[in-house]
């Protein structure tokens, strides 16, 4: 077992963020982001990712480590993590994990998960039908081949619904039997899990504050930005959520 460290997870916009920063600042921590979209350069206001100002001197590690049409997996992920948090650990500071990435919580947690590689031309068979025909139209599509997946995602969170579907395609197994196969796998690190949670209506109504405020900040700007630059919307984290509807308005 590789070391303490506390985990804060939970839904979209139940404040994982503030809590996180909020315990590193009384317990002398940092935070490591296990976030999938916030590990890219120039994905902010999309991803909600805190800005020097909201991170009040707190150190954070994870974000802005690749460009986006650099590839970044959880292999990598896990690596870059485990070094970070030994590096933590080794300057006598304590380690709080903050994310809404389970795929990267369980990773770090239980090591590589067991499954179908990654196989690139379904997956850019899938996202060309969704260009065509919409995300919720796969989303629906996984529901009739994965419903306990298809629950927990959004019906355009693109990244998740394409890999779901592609390991549900190539091995006959959704994704979420090889998830509950993963858990009982021995953990490498001592973990304290704070989940947070808030009932649905608020849970909802904060969802949609969001949303408004990231328009009003500026999210189409940052899409528009990111196109002018080359990068397109084929790139893995151009299909993560709320990314799709801007690139097609």
């Amino acid at each position: 077992m590789a070391g303490k460290i506390v985990i804060v997870a939970g839904p979209t916009a139940t404040g994982k963020t503030g809590a996180a920063i909020s315990l590193a600042k009384k317990h002398g921590a940092e935070v490591v982001s296990a976030d999938s979209m916030q590990v890219y350069r120039g994905l902010d206001i999309g991803t909600a990712k805190p800005d020097l100002e909201e991170r009040q001197g707190i150190p954070h590690h994870l974000i802005d480590v690749a460009d986006p049409d650099e590839p970044f997996d959880t292999e990598r992920y896990i690596r870059t993590a485990d070094e970070t948090i030994a590096d933590i650990h080794g300057r006598g500071k304590r380690v709080i994990v903050a994310g809404g990435t389970g795929l990267y919580l369980r990773a770090l947690l239980h090591g590589l998960q067991e499954g179908p590689k990654p196989d690139p031309a379904l997956r850019e068979e899938l996202i060309i039908r969704a260009e065509k025909e919409g995300w919720p139209r796969l989303h629906r599509e996984l529901e009739a081949v994965d419903p306990e997946t298809a629950e927990r995602l959004h019906p355009n969170d693109g990244v998740r619904i394409v890999r779901a579907l592609e390991v549900v395609l190539a091995s006959g197994v959704p994704m979420s039997t090889w998830h509950r196969e993963h858990r009982f796998r021995p953990r490498r690190y001592e973990a304290l899990f704070l989940v947070l949670n808030r009932p649905r209506a608020d849970l909802v109504a904060r969802i949609h504050r969001r949303a408004d405020q990231m328009m009003e900040q500026g999210f189409l700007e940052e899409v528009r930005g990111l196109f002018a630059k080359g990068f397109g919307a084929e790139l893995k984290p151009m299909q993560g959520l709320g990314y799709p509807a801007c690139v097609n308005t």
